[in-house]
């Protein structure tokens, strides 16, 4: 089989084959490219046994020659047995195999000697391209290149044309051994080690014999894909609400041909937020039956989960985390006169509330006031810099998450709020060996310092009480006790649910959805589906190392206490009129300004609405917008509205919306129009440092360049836009892991 492809006429030449070799020049020239190999089984085997004087990345004439000298020196030492031995026992075949016996046995189960013709055939037809017509990664593929093999073993007399025929008609039938166990564990990661493979050596690492070495923890793959499988089977069961799609068991198999799915998906990634090594990826529940990989290329909305770029760019404006604004009902002028009315997850409002616990309690209504006051623009700027690449519409309702986003490239976001400021760029490959041990490639370390310090301690700061007593407490009910951040999301109609949270190691992203975007069950969200199997596997990571220190705070980070009715900061000037936290401010903290006006009310004095409440995924509208037939506009989001503006913009073109100076006072309207920022951008900083141990990629993985950082604006003192509020109250208990939420409630 191989010589019948590879080289029909090795028995005859001395090493080149020289007809062969130059009709394939000819055939190169008219291509202008690689349109077909002329090497022998000699000079590939030439290539196998010195890659360094035979470098595969090296296409040139020079070291063409060099091939065909060292070709001819092998023929000169060796019996042309012996040669075919020693390719045959050189070659890889695709998943881990190097030699034709270990691919029998990986592949079929049985050593070598014991193939049918068909299976040779299989075999034979591989070192063309390992990863592209591999048939335990696209069967079809393989079956085309087997067949045209058989065609090929008849011409030459290996077999007759009755045998080939016989051959043809039979399916390829491969072993279900531990070999194909293990390809099933981590089958989306190691797609994704191929494609990096492909980018940085091409197919030519595949007959090398070369050995590589990646970032794959088998820990947390194996605790990716057992709790997102265990979630998922427990929602398809009822126990979250009615489940009304196919299951994964009816109708595994019933693949489209674009990769869609019927049965509801998911997707995991697991990083090492230093320095970008992926741990562990999850791209869906069934490689086998899905090769659409849901981490890296999927595009989904991401809901309140987009919400740490809206706090993320007022913290670096200089609006404190302990600043007021107004949670209440609001209506948004767009364009042309038009307005939109965003609204909380249910219709209680707090009145004046804190940005932290704004993005606790995820509140809708404050992130577009919040999003307003800093402008649109440098809300997307902010996200495009941490590594959002796609193009973000500049709309009100892309603050809570309108806009699809890649999961890879949210959790390579959150990774810079993980690590202190620094984007490093998700990889899965650290280095590539030869056999002596010799460094092929290694991927470079360079960071990208995005955001300050002391912006990304104070936004982690915020983004550890969603996990303590927000819309995140699941991380902690499922029992997960180490240091941790992160945020809920939850899209309109509950179409997509994410958690997206990390420590200081690790960033970890949550996905759970269908392919075609339906209501998973009514009253889902983030925090009842997503952040449960992020805690389960975080608790399973740790459980076997040491945890880690928690954040500590960097400099230019300073702390005051702060009281909760006000939100002011305690000093002679202005006692504590009710229970106070320690806040933490960027700078300093603000002084200078007094009591607020109503910051001496009696405690317990002002409006309390809604404060007695559970604490929920205060996402997108009310539980029940999720299966009612009704406008959504009663939600807050009128999607047909926000579809014909997005028309009307891409035909006229946007028209410049007013620009606004400095934090205008909230209007007594509730009217908030959306102005653009007008800030200049300065320049990005890169910042090299030492190459740790285990060294992040290079970057040059094609993403696109990011935009320039933002102008540093001056920082202003915080302000209460409103009368001050009651303080939250304690988050009640969540609920049991095994316990269905009643849909019919607040989650």
């Amino acid at each position: 089989a191989f010589l019948a492809v590879e080289d029909r006429r090795f028995y005859q030449h001395h090493g080149v084959d020289w007809k062969r070799f130059m009709g394939a020049l000819v055939k190169n020239v008219k291509a202008r490219g690689v349109a077909e190999g002329g090497s022998t089984i000699t000079m590939q085997l030439a290539r196998n046994l010195f890659p360094k004087a035979l470098p595969y990345q090296e296409r040139s004439i020079r070291r063409k020659l060099m091939e065909i000298r060292v070709a001819r020196q092998i023929e000169q030492a060796l019996p042309k047995d012996k040669i075919l031995e020693l390719y045959m026992n050189h070659i890889y075949l695709g998943e881990g195999a190097y030699g034709v016996d270990a691919a029998a046995r990986e592949y079929f189960g049985k050593p070598a000697s014991q193939l049918s013709i068909g299976e040779a055939a299989v075999l034979g037809g591989l070192p063309k391209a390992p990863s592209q017509i591999n048939p335990r990664e696209d069967r079809k593929a393989a079956t085309e290149r087997r067949d045209l093999v058989l065609e090929e073993m008849a011409k030459a007399g290996y077999i007759t044309p009755a045998q080939a025929a016989e051959a043809k008609a039979k399916p390829i039938r491969l072993a279900r051994n531990t070999a194909g166990a293990r390809a099933e564990r981590g089958a989306y990661f190691k797609a994704q080690v191929r494609r990096e493979l492909d980018e940085r050596v091409g197919d030519q690492f595949y007959t090398s014999g070369l050995r590589v070495y990646t970032s794959y923890d088998p820990v947390a793959q194996t605790a990716a894909e057992e709790e997102l499988a265990r979630q998922i089977g427990a929602i398809e069961a009822g126990r979250f609400g009615s489940y009304r799609h196919p299951t994964y068991a009816a109708t595994r198999g019933d693949t489209a041909e674009s990769g869609n799915t019927t049965y509801l998906q998911g997707a995991v990634i697991l990083m090492d937020a230093r320095n970008g090594e992926v741990r562990a990826l999850v791209g869906g529940r069934d490689y086998d039956d899905s090769k659409f990989d849901r981490a890296t290329q999927a595009q989904r909305q991401p809901g309140s989960a987009f919400k740490p770029f809206v706090y993320l760019t007022a913290l670096e404006r200089g609006i404190a985390p302990s600043q007021k604004f107004e949670d209440a009902p609001l209506k948004v002028t767009l364009t042309g006169g038009q307005t939109w009315e965003p609204k909380n997850y249910t219709p209680n409002y707090a009145g004046p509330i804190t940005l932290r616990e704004a993005l606790t309690q995820s509140k809708n209504t404050v992130t577009v006031r919040v999003a307003q006051e800093v402008g649109m623009d440098d809300v997307i700027r902010t996200a495009h810099e941490l590594g959002i690449s796609n193009e973000i519409s500049s709309l009100p309702s892309t603050s809570l998450g309108a806009a699809e986003v890649r999961p890879m490239e949210m959790t390579e976001a959150y990774a810079a709020f993980a690590n202190g400021g620094e984007r490093v760029e998700p990889h899965f490959i650290r280095r590539i060996e030869d056999r002596d041990g010799g460094v092929v490639w290694e991927a470079e370390e360079e960071r990208e310092s995005v955001i300050e310090p002391a912006a990304a301690f104070v936004l982690t700061s915020m983004l550890q009480d969603v996990v303590a007593r927000g819309t995140g407490t699941m991380v902690r009910a499922v029992g997960f006790g180490g240091p941790a951040a992160g945020k809920t999301g939850t899209t309109n109609a509950a179409t997509d649910v994410w958690f997206i949270g990390y420590t200081p190691e690790l960033v970890g992203t949550v996905w759970i959805g269908l392919d075609k975007p339906e209501t998973i069950v009514p009253g889902a969200s983030g925090g009842t589906l997503a952040a449960p199997v992020w805690g389960r596997i975080m608790s399973r990571v740790y459980a076997g190392r040491p945890m880690p220190r928690p954040w500590s705070p960097p400099s230019g980070v300073a702390t005051a206490q702060v009281d909760r009715v006000t939100g002011i900061p305690v000093d002679a000037a202005c006692p504590a009129r009710g229970p106070t936290y320690t806040e933490y401010f960027i700078g300093s903290p603000p002084a200078g300004e007094g009591c607020y006006p109503g910051a001496n009310a009696p405690y317990g004095a002002v409006a309390t609405t809604g404060v007695d409440t559970a604490w929920h995924d205060t996402e997108w509208g009310a539980p029940a917008d999720a299966s009612a037939d009704t406008s959504l506009a009663a939600a807050g989001i009128d999607w047909p509205e926000l579809e014909a503006m997005r028309r009307h913009r891409a035909t006229a073109g946007a028209a410049a919306l007013p620009d606004t100076a400095g934090l205008p006072p909230l209007p007594t309207d509730g009217n908030l129009p959306m102005p653009r920022s007008s800030a200049p951008a300065a320049p990005r900083r890169r910042i090299p440092v030492a190459r740790p141990a285990s060294p992040p990629p290079t970057g040059d993985d094609g993403a696109p360049a990011s935009p320039p950082a933002r102008e540093e604006t001056p920082r202003q003192p915080p302000k209460v836009l409103g009368t001050p509020t009651q303080g939250e109250p304690a988050s009640p208990p969540a609920p049991a892991p095994s316990t269905p939420p009643d849909t019919t409630q607040k989650p």
